[in-house]
């Protein structure tokens, strides 16, 4: 199966949690077949890209393409380049919605159909550029549903969604709203996290970012008024350099993406409640950490059923933290509850499997 997917940024190195997903279906569909990978090396989008990960792409197997190849700039990318610097300037972040200019206008249908020809299976990551057409089958994965959070609402987001073939979406709610617009061809395939068997250490533990919803997370904390008589919060992650509470003792980068869960059987997430899954959900729950969750923070998920604790306030996280860490019995209570939680919704060969039996399915049986 010959396939062609649409990325409009570099996804290696896999150092965030979007990257990570955008692997994901890469791999699939690099199992089943050729598989070229259509971008951009220049703005509109097209950021990371560089020899070493062009390279490092093309030494696991896939072929590389770039707009910038057989498609000159046209006029309407300007005003949406000028969009997104005004945007940014103002903090405006909710600005780039589904039918915002810089990224609708990044790509042409001209280009795409050319790219596409006699491909078995195009794929979109990200519903930009959905009202596309192409020759063959296609497939548009949604990392967010962006009406769900940005300005622009649903109506255009909709309509688009509907040419396609198959729609793929991360988070488990999201699949019930597409389906009460009127979708009918929707998958939801969350993040493909191997599982882990780690000790459920008294250490507390959370992953952050400086994107903003992880700093506004790590704000969260830290306004907690009881910190005083918190337990140290291992931070490890980009955010560490910003800290300021004391009770959080920055770590900071690490290597091995599980380092975080094997040292601290403790996992707070802060972020609010957004569209989207938290790969860093998923990670906790594969590694059977004793999780304390903001609420909002699992969105994307299945009801937890008790595998995690919620909290409205930072000051009850705090709380909830101190008391997992001096109960042994009830860290390992929690932690088997994640273990079920994963084994029951996230087991990773499972949801690699049916992934890519709806590529297949989708080339055998186009949607009528």
């Amino acid at each position: 199966m010959k396939s062609v997917v649409l990325i409009p940024y570099c996804p290696w190195p896999p150092d965030t949690g979007t990257k990570v997903e955008m692997i994901k279906p890469l791999q699939v569909l690099r199992e089943l077949g050729p598989c070229t990978i259509a971008s951009a090396r220049s703005r509109p989008v097209g950021a990371g890209w560089t020899e070493d990960s062009i390279r490092a792409l093309r030494d696991q197997g896939f072929d590389l393409v770039f707009r910038e190849e057989t498609d000159r700039r046209h006029a309407r990318q300007i005003p949406g380049m000028l969009f997104a610097v005004f945007c940014k300037a103002l903090r405006m972040e909710r600005a780039f919605g589904y039918g915002n200019p810089y990224h609708r206008y990044a790509f042409t249908e001209q280009w795409w159909r050319k790219v596409t020809e006699g491909a078995d299976l195009a794929v979109m990551q990200y519903g930009f550029w959905a009202r596309f057409r192409s020759a063959c089958p296609q497939a548009v994965i949604l990392h967010e549903l962006l009406s769900n959070y940005q300005w622009g609402g649903s109506r255009r987001e909709t309509r688009d969604l509907a040419k396609a073939d198959l729609v793929v979406v991360v988070g488990y709610d999201e699949e019930a709203t597409l389906r009460e617009r009127g979708l009918r061809h929707v998958l939801w395939s969350p993040p493909a996290v191997p599982a882990a068997s780690f000790e459920v250490t008294p250490e507390i533990g959370m992953i952050s970012t400086l994107a903003p919803q992880n700093i506004e997370g790590l704000q969260w904390l830290q306004s907690a008024k009881n910190g005083a008589e918190a337990p140290f919060v291992h931070v490890y992650g980009s955010a560490a350099k910003v800290v300021l509470a004391p009770f959080l003792k920055p770590v900071g980068r690490y290597e091995d993406r599980f380092d975080p869960y094997r040292r601290c059987g403790i996992q707070l997430l802060t972020r609010d409640d957004r569209p989207g899954l938290q790969i860093k959900a998923v990670e906790a729950l594969a590694c059977g950490r004793a999780i304390v969750a903001r609420r909002g923070s699992m969105r994307g998920l299945p009801a937890g059923d008790g595998a995690w604790i919620e909290v409205t306030s930072p000051e009850e996280m705090l709380v909830e933290a101190k008391r997992l860490r001096e109960n042994a019995e009830e860290r390992e209570v929690l932690g088997r509850a994640a273990n079920a939680f994963y084994e029951r919704y996230l087991d990773e060969q499972r949801i690699l499997d049916h992934l890519k039996k709806a590529f297949q399915g989708l080339v055998k049986n186009p949607k009528q």
